[in-house]
């Protein structure tokens, strides 16, 4: 092989190097490894479980010592008039705290009396739903709903044997209420009308 041809080839060597050097130091100065591993099933379950708790806790939270504020609808195959198609709705909540798998204890203050009722809720990632199959409350009814809560409102249907409807409106929570207790809301006057001038 003459000296030519020697030298070709090893220009040709050096120049199919120089990608895969680029590349190496590339990987070694941002330090980002070829491939990302994957967290063990193990990881994502526990990560997953720490998730729901916090969401658990935060929503007991919401819901102990807070109002649901709002109104509902009923149903109808004839035409309402829409000044009657909302009427307002309240519940009082006392305390709402988990007692075991998708069963909660809702303790709600009708008239005043504490009424105990463990119900399901059930989790569309982390946004709570109540669900109600053909629950009886006892001198009450028994009743079915669907209720969402997400931040400070709540929203879904209710059915209490054929008649139904919707319902919504806003959590005024434990946090809320003290504050406006502190702090009412000032009630300003309204303003002076302007008196006709005198008939001269």
């Amino acid at each position: 092989m003459n000296r030519q041809k020697m030298l070709s080839v090893i220009l040709g060597m050096v120049l199919t190097t120089l990608p895969l050097q680029a590349q190496d130091e590339a990987k070694e100065s941002t330090g980002t490894p070829e491939t990302s591993q994957p967290k063990p099933a193990k990881q994502v379950q526990q990560d997953d479980e720490s998730a729901r708790q916090t969401a658990e806790a935060e929503f007991s939270k919401l819901l102990t010592g807070a109002t649901l504020v709002g109104n509902f609808t009923t149903d109808s195959d004839e035409p309402v008039d829409p000044a009657k198609l909302l009427r307002p709705d309240r519940y009082e909540l006392a305390t709402v705290n988990k007692v075991k798998d998708n069963f909660w204890l809702f303790v709600y203050v009708h008239k005043g009396v504490p009424i105990p009722l463990t119900m399901k809720v059930l989790w569309a990632g982390k946004t709570p739903v109540l669900t109600l199959d053909e629950f009886t409350i006892a001198g009450m009814g028994t009743f079915s709903a669907r209720l969402m809560f997400h931040g400070d409102r709540y929203a879904g249907t209710w059915q209490h044997g054929k008649v139904g409807g919707l319902m919504f409106g806003k959590i005024e929570s434990a946090a809320f209420k003290r504050d406006r207790l502190a702090n009412p809301p000032r009630k300003t006057a309204p303003p002076k009308q302007s008196e006709p001038a005198p008939n001269e």
